[in-house]
């Protein structure tokens, strides 16, 4: 999606001011989560594998299955919780680093997860 006040420039990605890291990512980007969605996501999966584990262990007969399946299905899970986690923890840093560009007197555009700031374009040229 194109901006057409600033020919086009609005969502790539540009260096950071303050690290020189080339992966920074728009404000809105970095302070929303998806958590809810990949939680669905998760539990549905480690559903599936428990219930998959369960259906071969009956179908052939071989009961350890249900064990590996229910496994697997654990595994799935703690993934998903630590994902989601991860993922609010660095929509927090974003949304602090942007309460903290505010009180600086800056709005804040853009988010560098490697030195934690956000900054605007207008920093490039105080930096």
């Amino acid at each position: 999606m194109t901006n057409a006040v600033d020919s086009g420039t609005a969502n790539r990605p540009e260096a950071c001011p303050r690290c020189g890291a080339a992966d920074t990512v728009a404000v809105a980007e970095a302070t929303e989560t998806s958590g809810c969605m990949h939680f669905a996501e998760g539990t549905v999966l480690a559903l599936m594998a428990g219930a998959a584990g369960k259906y071969y262990a009956d179908e052939r007969d071989l009961p350890w299955l249900t064990a590996v399946g229910a496994l697997v299905a654990v595994l799935l899970f703690v993934g998903t919780i630590a994902i989601v986690r991860s993922e609010n923890r660095d929509a927090r840093r974003a949304r602090a680093a942007v309460d903290r560009a505010a009180a600086a007197g800056t709005v804040a555009t853009h988010y560098c997860a490697a030195c934690r700031e956000a900054s605007s374009r207008l920093d490039a040229g105080n930096a």
